[in-house]
C-alpha cells in the first residue's frame, strides 16, 4: 500500500520571493508606464524647469534669485534635483524629458528600497515583502513623486528611505562604516527636499528615543547629525548669507493641533482603490501594533502629524504598508482562530506560510490592486499640460510684451495643483499674477491666506466676484486667461460687454486684453 504523500511545504525564503518579486515587477511597470505614454511633463514642473535653466545660465553656481515669474523669489530650494538635471541637460538629455523620466525612475528604485527599510523595522521578511507589494500598489503613494515636480520629490524619498535604513543600524549596532553612510544619505536628503528632510530629522529623533541603548550610539548619532549640518554648509550657509533665515522660515509654515488631528483621521480613513482592501487591513494592523506595544512604530507614524502635517503624508505612504502587512500576516490569522475556536491565540510565526485559502486571497487582492495600478497610470498620464494650453502659451510668448501681467482663470480650485497656473510663467516667460508657485518662500504667514483667496478667485461665478477678490490681494494684471473647458460659467461675453478685447483663442483658452 503506497503511502500518502504530505502537501510541500513552502518556505519562508520561498514565499517571501514571490510575493516580492510580484511587487518589484508589476509596481516598476505602473510607474515606468506613464512616462512611456506622456510627451510632457506630469502636471507641475514648470517652476523646476526654470530653475534647473536658471542654473544652468549661471555657469552651474547658485543664482541669487529664479527667474520664475519674476518675483524675485530667492533661489532657497535644496539644489541638488536641479544640478543633476542641468548635467544631464548638458550632456544632450532635454530638460523636459529629465522631468518626464527622472522621477519615474526613481520612483521605480524606491520599491526596492522599501523592502529593505520595511525588513529593518518588520523584523520578518514575509512581512516586509508583504508591505513591499501594498506600497508598490498603492496609486496614492507614488502619483506626486512621478509628476515634474518629482524630480526633488522623488530624489528626496529615496534619500529618506535610505538613511532610515542607515541611521536606524548606527543607533542599534555603530561602526565607522554605518554611521558615514547614515550621514552621507542623511545629508543627500537635506539637499534633495525640505519636507523629505524635516521627516529623516523626525524620524532619527524618533527611532533614537527608542534604539539609542549606549554611549557609543549616542556619540554616533551625535556625530550624524553633527556631520549632516557641516555637509550641508556650502548650501545653507550661502543662502542664510544672501538672504538671512526668513526663507526657510517662511517655507516652513506649519499647522495648529486641530488641524493635525483632522488630518491624521481623514488619512486613516482615506482609501486609493474602490475596493479598500489596504484601508481594512491598515486598521486590522494598526490594531495588532497597539496589542503587540510597537511604540517605535506608531510614534514614527503619527508623530510628523503634530509637527507638520502638510508633510505627514510622506510618512504614512510607508507606515501604512506596514500596517497592512501586520493585518493580513498577523491580525487576520488570528481573528479567524478566534471566531473558530473562540480563544485568543495569536498564531505561531509564519503560520500562514502554508494556509492555502489565505496564500489564494492574498493573490486575488494583489491582481485586483495591480489592475487598480493600470487603471491609475492612465488617470495619471491625463493630468499633464493639454496641448492647447501649450500652444496658448507660445503664442503669449512670441506674440505680447515682455512686462505683460496675466491673470489666469482655470476654474480649479487648488492652484497648487493646477498645472496651467504653474507652467505658464515657465513657458510663456511671461508674469501670472495668479500663480501662487514659489511663494512659499516669501509670503510667510500669508501664504495660506493668499492660497484661500486664490481659490475663491477661481470659483468666482461673476465678474464682480473676480475684481473685488483681484482687488483684495492686489492681483496687477492687463490680460486674462480664459478655461473656456472648466470655469464656473461663460465669461467671455461678459468680458466683452465690460471692454476686454478678444485677442486669441483655441479650442480651450481665451485670451482677452484689458
Amino acid at each position: 500500500m503506497k503511502s500518502q504523500s504530505k502537501p510541500r511545504q513552502v518556505g519562508e525564503w520561498e514565499w517571501t520571493a514571490t510575493i516580492l518579486g510580484i511587487a518589484i515587477l508589476f509596481g516598476v511597470f505602473v510607474r515606468v508606464l506613464p512616462a512611456f505614454r506622456s510627451d510632457f511633463p506630469i502636471n507641475d514642473g514648470g517652476m523646476f524647469l526654470v530653475m534647473v535653466r536658471d542654473l544652468q545660465a549661471n555657469g552651474f553656481t547658485l543664482p541669487l534669485y529664479t527667474t520664475y515669474n519674476f518675483m524675485n523669489i530667492p533661489y532657497a530650494y535644496p539644489p541638488l534635483g536641479f544640478y543633476l538635471a542641468a548635467f544631464l541637460a548638458w550632456l544632450g538629455v532635454p530638460t523636459l524629458q529629465v522631468l518626464i523620466w527622472l522621477p519615474a525612475l526613481l520612483t521605480a528604485f524606491t520599491i526596492p528600497l522599501f523592502y529593505f527599510l520595511a525588513l529593518q523595522m518588520l523584523k520578518n521578511r514575509p512581512r516586509a515583502s508583504l508591505a513591499t507589494a501594498f506600497f508598490a500598489f498603492a496609486p496614492g503613494n507614488y502619483v506626486w513623486l512621478l509628476m515634474g515636480g518629482g524630480l526633488t520629490r522623488s530624489l528626496g524619498t529615496v534619500f529618506f528611505i535610505t538613511s532610515l535604513i542607515y541611521v536606524q543600524r548606527a543607533f542599534q549596532n555603530p561602526t565607522w562604516r554605518t554611521t558615514a553612510l547614515a550621514l552621507v544619505s542623511s545629508a543627500l536628503v537635506v539637499l534633495s527636499h525640505p519636507q523629505s528632510a524635516l521627516l529623516t530629522a523626525l524620524g532619527s529623533l524618533t527611532l533614537g528615543v527608542f534604539l539609542i541603548r549606549s554611549p557609543k550610539a549616542a556619540l554616533h548619532a551625535f556625530l550624524i547629525g553633527a556631520g549632516v549640518l557641516l555637509f550641508t554648509l556650502p548650501w545653507w550657509g550661502s543662502v542664510m548669507l544672501r538672504h538671512g533665515i526668513q526663507p526657510f522660515f517662511s517655507a516652513g509654515q506649519s499647522g495648529d493641533l486641530r488641524a493635525s488631528l483632522l488630518a491624521l483621521w481623514g488619512n486613516l480613513l482615506s482609501r486609493q482603490t474602490i475596493l479598500p482592501f489596504a484601508t481594512f487591513f491598515r486598521w486590522m494592523g494598526l490594531g495588532w501594533v497597539i496589542y503587540t506595544r510597537r511604540l517605535d512604530l506608531i510614534a514614527w507614524g503619527f508623530l510628523a502629524y503634530f509637527i507638520d502635517q502638510r508633510s505627514a503624508s510622506i510618512v504614512t505612504s510607508f507606515f501604512y504598508p506596514m500596517l497592512a502587512a501586520y493585518g493580513f500576516l498577523d491580525a487576520l490569522p488570528a481573528a479567524v482562530h478566534f471566531f473558530r475556536t473562540r480563544t485568543w491565540q495569536p498564531q505561531k510565526k509564519d503560520a500562514f506560510l502554508n494556509q492555502q485559502a489565505l496564500s489564494l486571497s492574498l493573490l486575488g487582492i494583489l491582481f485586483y490592486l495591480v489592475l487598480e495600478c493600470f487603471f491609475h497610470a492612465e488617470v495619471i498620464r491625463k493630468v499633464a499640460l493639454s496641448s492647447a494650453a501649450q500652444q496658448m502659451a507660445v503664442w503669449v510668448k512670441q506674440n505680447t510684451p515682455a512686462d505683460s501681467r496675466f491673470l489666469i482663470l482655470s476654474g480649479h480650485p487648488d492652484v497648487m495643483t493646477d498645472s496651467i497656473q504653474e507652467w505658464f510663467p515657465a513657458l510663456a516667460e511671461r508674469h501670472s499674477a495668479s500663480a501662487l508657485q514659489g511663494l512659499e518662500w516669501t509670503l510667510g504667514s500669508q501664504f495660506y491666506p493668499r492660497w484661500e483667496q486664490l481659490s475663491v478667485l477661481q470659483s468666482c461665478r461673476d465678474l464682480a466676484c473676480i475684481e473685488s477678490t483681484a482687488s483684495k490681494i492686489n492681483l496687477q494684471y492687463n490680460y486674462l486667461i480664459l478655461d473656456t473647458h472648466h470655469t464656473a460659467v461663460d465669461f467671455a461675453p461678459v468680458f466683452l460687454a465690460r471692454g476686454y478685447t478678444s485677442i486669441y483663442s483655441n479650442e480651450q483658452y481665451s485670451l482677452f486684453a484689458k
